[in-house]
């Protein structure tokens, strides 16, 4: 007598398929990969923040963080230490302050920086007034 079923390897053949099937699927929802991508930059951004914050701490010295259109830098009196791009279509918000000065001490007025997309969508990053913290707002 013969049993009916499927074998451990066409199961899995089977659900592989459908992952890949639903991954691709799922990139290619309207707005869900400029969402992906804003949301990358503004980490990146974060990042950015927190980690050249820490330096002005620990070396004790102010660094400025400048925002124009789509790009940042980091600056060391005139001396560009670092360049920085927003993903393509993104760029700062108008409201967003021309630069940010990370001082030796940490501190911080508050100060939220709007990144948008050509499709209008928004994240804004909030980095912590005493704390090297940052937060993320995306409108609901």
């Amino acid at each position: 007598m013969k049993e009916r079923g499927f074998t451990l390897i066409e199961l899995t053949i089977v659900l592989a398929i459908l992952v890949i099937v639903s991954g691709v699927l799922i990139t290619r929802l309207p707005g869900w990969s400029s969402r992906q991508a804003l949301r990358s930059s503004a980490r990146v951004l974060g990042n950015t923040i927190r980690t050249w914050r820490e330096r002005a701490r620990a070396d004790e010295t102010p660094y400025s963080l400048e925002f124009s259109g789509g790009s940042y830098q980091v600056l060391l009196g005139n001396e560009v230490l670092r360049k920085g791009r927003l993903g393509e279509g993104e760029e700062f918000e108008s409201d967003v302050p021309r630069s940010l000065i990370l001082r030796a001490r940490g501190i911080l007025p508050k100060t939220p920086l709007t990144i948008q997309n050509r499709r209008g969508e928004r994240i804004t990053i909030v980095p912590g007034v005493l704390i090297n913290e940052i937060e993320y707002q995306e409108p609901n």
